[in-house]
């Protein structure tokens, strides 16, 4: 699923372990435009305990899901797509 980061979160869990949260709009999907009155983009949010040290706000990745766990999707690796331009990036 392509995304663009809007947002990022870093903190620990209890337990001392690193997460992210992470924040971000997508395009609606093909079923949803034929189906629904869709306008603009959804947001969506996605905890990982993948290293996110290199996103930044505005990086456009891939987000690459698995079946995991009781066959629920599980986040496997966020690929980068196109990182944001150095007039944006500057000015965050």
């Amino acid at each position: 699923m392509k995304v663009t980061i809007t947002g990022i979160m870093k903190g620990k869990n209890k337990a001392g372990r690193d997460f992210t949260q992470l924040y971000a709009t997508t395009m609606f999907t093909d079923y949803e435009l034929e189906t629904n009155d869709c306008t603009g983009h959804k947001t969506i949010d996605v905890f990982t305990y993948l290293d996110c040290g290199a996103l930044h706000v505005g990086d456009v990745v891939d987000l690459v899901y698995e079946p995991g766990f009781q066959g629920l999707a599980t986040l496997t690796q966020i690929i980068p797509v196109k990182a944001p331009d150095s007039k944006t990036a500057a000015a965050k």
